[in-house]
């Protein structure tokens, strides 16, 4: 599982999720490689956001067990991915992978129990839009910012020196 406390910052909570993901992304795809196969012709990206709900639950529950939560709430018209991820907080550009690798980052603005926001967890997630493929596992980092302008920056940034 994934051990949190109250008190654990953006950064050592992002190390304790992105452990969470690496010991399980794969066995989770691979349990669901046919269902999500079978599901691609039709639903194209949203496959990716149904892996996602089967893969994110667990680790955001435990967030929120230990009194984290978003600081953005989900609007009625918002897509929600796991409980968790808005895809309004995501952004993908072209030039960040190539065809059969594109890369999509998605952020979530935390607080803690407090209600202070603390940071911003990002996931960088590789898939394909050419078939069902995810040829990556997915990676979860932190930042300090929690303002979009700032947030849409950095991760920018970041691709940028890639």
């Amino acid at each position: 599982m994934i051990e949190l406390k109250p008190e654990m910052t953006v950064e050592s909570l992002s190390e304790a999720f992105d452990a969470y993901i690496e010991r399980n992304w794969s066995s989770v795809l691979t349990g669901s490689r046919d269902e999500l196969l079978a599901l691609f012709p039709e639903y194209e990206d949203a496959t990716y956001g149904m892996y996602l709900d089967k893969l994110i639950p667990p680790a955001w529950q435990e967030l929120q067990r230990n009194g984290f939560q978003l600081v953005d709430t989900a609007r009625e018209d918002d897509f929600v991915i796991a409980g968790c991820l808005l895809f309004r907080n995501s952004v993908e550009k072209a030039e960040w992978g190539s065809p059969g690798n594109e890369i999509r980052m998605f952020w979530m603005v935390l607080q803690n129990h407090e209600n202070k926001p603390i940071g911003t967890l990002v996931m960088e997630f590789s898939h394909s839009h050419i078939q069902f493929d995810i040829p990556n596992r997915p990676k979860i980092f932190a930042f300090e910012e929690t303002e979009r302008k700032e947030i849409l920056s950095r991760i920018t940034q970041r691709q940028k020196t890639r």
